[in-house]
């Protein structure tokens, strides 16, 4: 009860604030927009990591191939009708066992992908959201936005500082720089 009253006094007010003031609140609110991924995949240094990864990410496929075509022979083998049914037994259980350890292999490549664009595309973020607050300290911005998960459905462009950070960004961090 005491929750619901103290909500609708803070209601309340704020109306009362945005309609007295309505003229004055808009004269000295400024607002800025701005896209965090858009921003991280714009930046060289998030480029440069993005190809990394993918580098890394093709070479493990590669030997994921090679698994996969190992265990094809192997799976020729067991259909043959001129193995005997040790020969046979032996080779489902080298199958299953290879089976297993590809299984695994690609586990843990996604998680250690996983875990190393998280730590690129942290670091990354931390340096722009440290410049969008700066920009927004010696600019006077009242408040920023993040684009995507704000539920902004609209905005100015000239709201949009996202070129402007990536700017700065790759100036300040150029090369791998003052990190």
């Amino acid at each position: 009860m005491l929750k619901r009253m103290m909500l609708i006094i803070v209601v309340a007010g704020l109306c009362l604030v945005l309609f007295v003031g309505s003229g004055l609140a808009a004269t000295m609110l400024k607002i800025g927009v701005l896209d965090l991924q858009g921003a991280l995949n714009a930046t060289s240094e998030g480029i440069a990591a993005k190809e990394t990864l993918r580098n890394k990410h093709m070479g493990k496929q590669e030997q994921v191939d090679k698994m996969k075509a190992e265990l094809d022979t192997m799976e020729e083998k067991i259909k043959s009708p001129v193995i005997s049914e040790e020969a046979q037994a032996d080779l489902k259980e080298r199958y299953r066992q290879k089976k297993a350890q590809l299984i695994e292999f690609v586990t843990l490549a996604k998680e250690e992908e996983d875990r190393e664009n998280q730590q690129l595309s942290a670091r990354i973020l931390e340096g722009l959201i440290k410049i969008a607050q700066e920009i927004a300290k010696t600019e006077n911005y009242s408040i920023i936005l993040e684009k995507s998960g704000s539920g902004v459905v609209y905005f100015e462009e000239t709201m949009d500082l996202t070129d402007t950070v990536v700017k700065i960004y790759n100036e300040r961090y150029q090369a791998g720089e003052n990190q």
